[in-house]
């Protein structure tokens, strides 16, 4: 029998705590492997260019910039695998944006300890991933 290959996961977020937090999470799950974590924009490149993840799990402002403008970024250097977005704000424009930029999931903050895992999961296989109070907001700025 062959042994399932592993998502290997990046965390890139400016709060040590929610990364901490997120790594906790994903520690639980058997096909999940945090490969390292970035404070910043510069130090996710590098990890990236290096480390070669399946998914970046990166927070809506990754320092200097936002993540619309990072994930862009990391899209033009040639990333081709899953961005997830976490964010602590649900304004439809940061949504749209996060989309628009080629992020493959965006996340509340509050949702971390119930969907991450799935999440990871289902952008991981090519699907898009909007989680519950995200997508509430979303669809209620389209009426």
């Amino acid at each position: 029998m062959t042994e399932a290959k592993s998502i290997r996961v990046l965390i890139a977020d400016d709060f040590k705590v929610l990364r901490d937090v997120i790594r906790l999470h994903l520690e639980r799950a058997d096909d999940i492997d945090v490969v390292d974590e970035a404070p910043d924009l510069n130090d996710a490149l590098e990890h990236i260019k290096s480390l070669r993840p399946d998914v970046v799990i990166m927070n809506d402002y990754l320092p200097p910039i936002d993540s619309a403008h990072a994930t862009t970024h990391l899209r033009e250097q040639g990333f081709t695998d899953a961005i997830l977005v976490v964010s602590m704000h649900l304004e439809p424009q940061r949504i749209q944006r996060s989309f628009l930029s080629g992020a493959n999931g965006f996340m509340h903050k509050d949702e971390i300890d119930k969907n991450l895992v799935g999440a990871i999961r289902q952008i991981h296989q090519g699907e898009r991933y909007l989680s519950p109070k995200a997508g509430i907001v979303y669809k209620s700025s389209q009426n």
